[in-house]
């Protein structure tokens, strides 16, 4: 299910779905790294969250809604993924937060493909135990 937003009057924007989950937010709590399984596989942790671009059309800005519940510092990175297994980090910063504070993160695609996923890698030992809720959007 797609949700239309107004950012402010005049840009329209659309909620993503949450890959794997139901709805456009998801709220985790950063769990331990992932180790090496048996063959060869690996037991993943929770740090990536993928939303699907959906429908697939050229947003001008892709916007990544955090809100920290714990006060901490967090580590936050945001990736807009393309089709031809590249991608572009639009953000990587360790942040300290308050409890309840937000942060709108912007990213801007290439000009030239439009991405079909948006990832949100929440991780690194600083954020380990941390909740936090994220959503994104994309907006013409």
């Amino acid at each position: 299910m797609l949700t239309e937003l107004k950012a402010n009057s005049q840009k329209a924007c659309t909620a993503f779905p949450v890959i794997g989950a139901k709805g456009t937010e998801v709220t985790k709590t950063v769990s331990q790294p992932g180790i090496p399984g048996p063959f060869g596989l690996r037991i993943n942790n929770n740090w990536n969250t993928d939303f699907a671009v959906v429908p697939l059309k050229k947003y001008k800005r892709y916007i990544v809604n955090f809100k920290a519940h714990d006060s901490a510092e967090y580590r936050i990175r945001a990736f807009l993924k393309y089709n031809d297994n590249t991608s572009d980090n639009f953000h990587d910063k360790q942040l300290g937060f308050s409890s309840g504070q937000t942060l709108e993160i912007v990213g801007s695609p290439r000009t030239d493909t439009i991405p079909f996923q948006v990832n949100v890698f929440v991780g690194e030992p600083i954020s380990l135990g941390r909740t936090y809720t994220i959503s994104v959007q994309g907006c013409m």
